[in-house]
């Protein structure tokens, strides 16, 4: 669903800045004007009226004239919006959208590798890594963001909805690292990527999380959409990333948006050297650069949830438990990076 935010509602009002200032001024020096002429500045009493009436009506033609400008411009889509007769989509209609919906977001998903068939998962129990398990991308920005106002499925309770059981500890330890996703919009960007260092996953979480299932899944996110390019180099001028560990950068000079960050392989290599079954999830909207699979053979299978709205997160949790509408295959599109 479109999202109206304040971003736009400020652009509104910037279009607007010309017209209300030509307006201000108008009515600034009709004051003046009444103001200067007077009894002292101009003896007739007949030349201090015509001018007067003369600035006001000069002042309330340009005021007239800047407020239909307004209103035939910069306002003009919203006063129709307001006034336009409204209908809304029936129940049957809405249905039947959510039924297609469902049928073709169950064909987008794609399944990049399955190598030692680990999918299906065979567990009712998984544990789910990456903070991007708690706080997926649900939409791009701008015109592909998603409103607030409508309800929305995350990827664990979609798993919940399948059946599958989730580490509750490991979920407790990225909801305290950080709560809320660094906004990346038309306006304002940060690109920083939160996930716990590896060193942040004590011994005990290791263990319970192997005692509790020999299955993991890993969860890798990035949001992108209209109104900024993806940085191609995230130490490039104007770039806002903040590192989640004072003992290393995130990415080196050169590295891009859409590679793994070093907290990110770090989450890897210690869940692929714990765990004999990985599945490797990414939720974005861009296509990423998934040449480090061939680093990690323990982790083949490697599956593409794009912007999982609520039909995709309840699809992709029985993905991971069946057999996909389409088990394998290319993405949508590809990149050379």
């Amino acid at each position: 669903m479109l999202q109206i935010n304040m971003a736009d509602v400020m652009n509104v009002i910037g279009s607007l800045t010309p017209y209300l200032i030509a307006v201000g001024v108008l009515f600034v020096l009709a004051l003046i004007i009444t103001f200067a002429v007077n009894k002292k500045t101009v003896k007739n009493v007949a030349s201090r009226k015509i001018i007067h009436s003369e600035s006001w009506i000069v002042a309330l033609v340009g005021i007239v004239v800047a407020v239909s400008m307004m209103l035939s411009g910069p306002l003009a889509t919203l006063l129709n919006n307001a006034t336009i007769t409204k209908y809304e989509l029936s129940d049957s209609t809405v249905s039947a959208a959510n039924k297609l919906a469902k049928e073709v977001q169950s064909e987008a998903i794609t399944m990049l590798k399955n190598d030692d068939s680990n999918l299906p998962l065979a567990s009712k129990k998984v544990n789910v890594f990456g903070w991007g398990s708690t706080n997926p991308v649900y939409g791009g920005t701008g015109s592909g963001s998603m409103s607030k106002q409508y309800a929305t499925t995350s990827l664990l309770a979609g798993l919940k909805e399948a059946g599958i059981q989730t580490n509750t500890e490991l979920t407790k330890l990225y909801t305290d690292y950080r709560k809320d996703r660094p906004e990346v919009g038309m306006w304002a960007q940060d690109w920083t990527l939160p996930e716990v260092p590896a060193k942040q996953y004590s011994s005990s979480l290791i263990s319970n999380a192997k005692a509790f299932s020999d299955e993991a899944v890993v969860v890798i996110t990035r949001v992108g959409g209209e109104g900024a390019d993806l940085p191609t180099d995230m130490k490039g001028e104007g770039i806002t990333y903040k590192n989640n560990s004072k003992d290393y950068d995130d990415f080196q000079k050169g590295e891009s948006f859409l590679q793994l960050s070093k907290t990110e392989r770090d989450m890897l290599d210690l869940v692929t050297k714990n765990f004999s079954k990985v599945t490797l999830v990414y939720n974005g909207a861009n296509t990423f650069q998934f040449d480090f699979l061939s680093d990690y053979p323990r982790s083949s299978p490697c599956c593409g949830a794009r912007l999982p709205d609520r039909p995709v997160s309840r699809l992709w949790a029985r993905y991971l438990r069946a057999r996909p509408t389409h088990p394998a295959g290319p993405p949508t599109r590809s990149s050379r990076i």
